[in-house]
């Protein structure tokens, strides 16, 4: 088939006019991060009142030409690790009693969405959670769910409490991005869900882990289990996670404004380039999530320098934002983007909204909607105890003291600088593992990390060689 045509319509228009999804697709596949990424009173003070987090000009991460390349790539192929051919996976679609009212125009996300995989006698049960801004059944968490799955574990994968459609149906205050927060709206979810599981699904014990943000879900998951005590979750393994949340999220948007700029005309040039890759690798997948490693495919057929990989980079974390901060504006009725008094509904256009969103960086999430929200929520709050509260260090005496939570990460992740991973090394001494390559989740299915994994969950790990 032909590429569709540049128009400068909306995505949505164009999946639409050229019959590329169904009404269905479109609950999945035709969202505010598509949009985004291819049209590249009381007591609480007021935006501008706000300090927005910051990166120090001496904490730049640790940005190499090889781990862009790892970020983008991934695992090459000869080094993948053995996988089962088949891997059985079940669609699940849970109603949760305590979701906010759902916005007309995001109806489709009204139920939390999660994939199951089961193993056909007893197992230990594997709970994985996607990175920043990403659905349930990403390509990546593929890879994880098959090397679970091949190993014995039950696999349950869930979105990040980031995504819209984890926002729409499981969040309590519609604004994403606290980890303590989110954390427990992702705990009650999975209470919920394993408690609805088929009664054939027989569990011997929990584990839980994540990639990117979603280890650091994972983490804080665990030591909230460990007072409560409703899951018993027994182990947990980090992959590639963040110290500082708002810290990582600040290197990415210099990326972002290094390499790209903040303009429609800075934007344009590499929205032109991809477009017409991404439409064609879109009608010939069978896919209708569109995730990272879909983005970076398109992406890099065209990439041929560092600051056009760098670019491609941001652009996805950017496309996550994007969706966070329109679900939060809408929910906290910030008024930012979205008229409290007229929300979109189904039919309108959301072109002018998205071309305001794509050029806001998280400084102004955190300092117009974020913030805002949490102050007003929790008087005598500051900004700085915002920025502290998301970070690991909120639970670092269960992560020094525990022996059952592990972290994978690499030596040139981007996401962290040379402070935030000596900090890892130091708190988690043996039970962490530092790959000398891979950016940022660039080892994920690697046949080392995968072996890695599995025996820090099984209580074989005996520390790195």
């Amino acid at each position: 088939m032909s590429a569709i045509p540049y128009t400068g319509l909306p995505f949505n228009s164009l999946l639409s006019r050229h019959g590329l999804c169904d009404h269905g697709a479109m609950k999945f596949a035709c969202r505010w991060a598509l949009i985004a990424l291819l049209l590249l009173g009381n007591s609480v003070p007021a935006a501008e009142d706000i300090e927005a987090p910051s990166v120090p000009a001496t904490s730049p991460g640790l940005v190499t030409s090889a781990a862009l390349h790892a970020t983008v790539f991934g695992t090459a192929p000869r080094d993948l690790a053995p996988l089962p051919a088949k891997v059985p996976l079940a669609e699940i679609n849970i109603e949760l009693p305590w979701r906010q009212p759902v916005p007309e125009v995001l109806w489709f996300d009204r139920k939390l969405r999660v994939w199951l995989t089961v193993q056909k006698k007893p197992a230990p049960l594997a709970i994985v959670i996607s990175g920043t801004g990403s659905d349930g059944n990403t390509s990546k968490l593929e890879l994880l769910r098959a090397a679970l799955y091949g190993a014995g574990y039950h696999v349950l994968t869930v979105p990040s409490p980031t995504f819209p459609g984890f926002i729409v149906s499981a969040s309590s205050t519609g604004v994403a991005g606290d980890l303590t927060q989110d954390a427990k709206d992702m705990y009650r979810a999975l209470q919920e869900i394993i408690h609805h599981l088929p009664k054939k699904v027989r569990i011997t014990d929990i584990d839980i882990l994540g990639y990117s943000l979603g280890g650091a879900n994972a983490a804080v998951i665990k030591s909230i289990d460990a007072t409560e005590g409703k899951l018993k979750i027994h182990r947990a393994v980090m992959i590639n996670p963040p110290v500082s949340l708002f810290a990582s999220i600040g290197r990415i948007d210099k990326l972002f404004a290094q390499n790209i700029g903040t303009g429609d005309d800075a934007i344009e040039p590499l929205y032109r380039q991809l477009y017409a890759q991404l439409a064609n690798l879109y009608r010939s997948s069978d896919r209708i999530e569109i995730d990272e490693n879909f983005l970076y495919g398109a992406a890099a057929a065209i990439l041929k320098t560092d600051a056009e990989f760098s670019a491609a980079i941001a652009l996805t974390f950017r496309t996550a934002l994007v969706d966070m901060f329109f679900c939060g504006d809408l929910y906290a009725r910030s008024g930012v983007v979205v008229d409290p008094k007229r929300p979109p509904k189904v039919g309108d256009s959301l072109e002018d909204i998205q071309q305001t969103l794509r050029h806001k960086p998280f400084a102004d999430y955190f300092t117009q909607v974020f913030a805002p929200y949490y102050l007003k929520a929790n008087p005598g709050w500051t900004s700085n105890t915002l920025i502290a509260d998301n970070r690991l260090d909120i639970i670092s005496e269960q992560l020094r003291n525990d022996g059952d939570y592990f972290a994978q990460t690499n030596s040139d992740d981007l996401i962290l600088d040379a402070r935030e991973l000596q900090w890892l090394r130091d708190t988690l001494g043996s039970r962490i593992v530092v790959y000398d390559h891979g950016g940022h989740l660039g080892t994920i299915g690697d046949r080392h990390q995968i072996a890695d994994m599995l025996s820090m969950l099984d209580g074989t790990w005996t520390g790195p060689p």
